[in-house]
């Protein structure tokens, strides 16, 4: 018996067709073009990076004084506004001996990255931050009761109290006189 013979011809299915190619590499150079420089330039989200990062240690904090109802005991952040901007407790360690210590407008550099700034870091990135209270004087820290409200800064109008980080792009986190923190 002789094996069946197809007639029709056989299609080979080696790869792309030339089309094919020349549109993906025109729609890649495209995108390298548009999106690459894009990726590669940070400016303008430098400030909404340390928007986060003190919205979350001011939360932290916030939350630490709600839980430890020890009288004497100071639940703040620390600001330095100068020439070399930063962030930061002033320990963490809140043993009954270093009951003191929480309470100084210094920042500990040691602390979780989570909760502070380095060195020269906001300066590194070109960006000025102010601390404002609802007066608009300057404040140093800005600390919470056990009922996480703030209490070293008078936050007592609409706006409260307002960090705002400027470079290229301008972010700011606002707290209110009952202990709200959010972006604004």
């Amino acid at each position: 018996m002789k094996a069946a013979i197809s007639s029709a011809p056989a299609r080979a299915s080696a790869g792309f067709t030339l089309v094919e190619l020349i549109v993906t590499i025109v729609i890649v150079g495209v995108l390298a073009v548009v999106a690459l420089p894009r990726f590669a330039d940070t400016s303008g989200y430098t400030e909404f990076t340390y928007q986060k990062r003190v919205l979350a240690a001011l939360r932290a904090m916030q939350y630490k004084a709600m839980q430890d109802t020890r009288t004497g005991f100071c639940h703040q952040l620390n600001f330095a506004t100068g020439s070399d901007p930063a962030f930061g407790p002033a320990t963490m360690d809140y043993s009954a001996v270093n009951q003191a210590t929480t309470c100084q407008n210094t920042i500990d550099f040691s602390a979780p990255e989570a909760l502070r700034t380095d060195t020269g870091e906001i300066q590194a990135d070109g960006v000025t931050m102010s601390v404002l209270d609802s007066a608009g004087t300057a404040i140093s820290s800005l600390g919470f009761d056990n009922l996480g409200r703030p209490v070293t800064a008078d936050c007592s109008t609409a706006s409260g109290c307002t960090i705002t980080f400027s470079a290229q792009a301008s972010a700011a986190v606002c707290v209110t006189s009952q202990g709200w923190i959010h972006a604004c």
